[in-house]
């Protein structure tokens, strides 16, 4: 339960960053970069309470740090990067 109310959060502020970012113009890609290795270490300190959280968030943590890891690896868009990002936590 604790996992879930963590990732609610996690969701609200993905799309609190997009709304704001709606408003006005496109992030920069400093400003991607910035907001992907934040939403990383909110992930990376999130606490886990039993077994199965820790074994969800494991998983849930390699295929974004996959995604992150690969799009870093190659010419490309740190925005491409928090949208792929985003999909995942939301989608998961």
């Amino acid at each position: 339960m604790n996992t879930q109310k963590n990732l609610l959060v996690l969701v609200v502020f993905l799309i609190a960053s997009g709304s704001a970012f709606a408003e006005y113009k496109s992030p920069t890609e400093a400003q991607c970069r910035e907001m992907v290795t934040g939403m990383l270490q909110v992930m990376r300190s999130t606490p886990l309470q039993n077994d199965n959280e820790k074994r969800q968030h494991r998983e849930l943590m390699e295929r974004v740090e996959k995604v992150v890891n690969d799009n870093r690896s190659r010419p490309g868009s740190d925005c491409e990067t928090w949208a792929a990002m985003s999909k995942i936590i939301a989608t998961q």
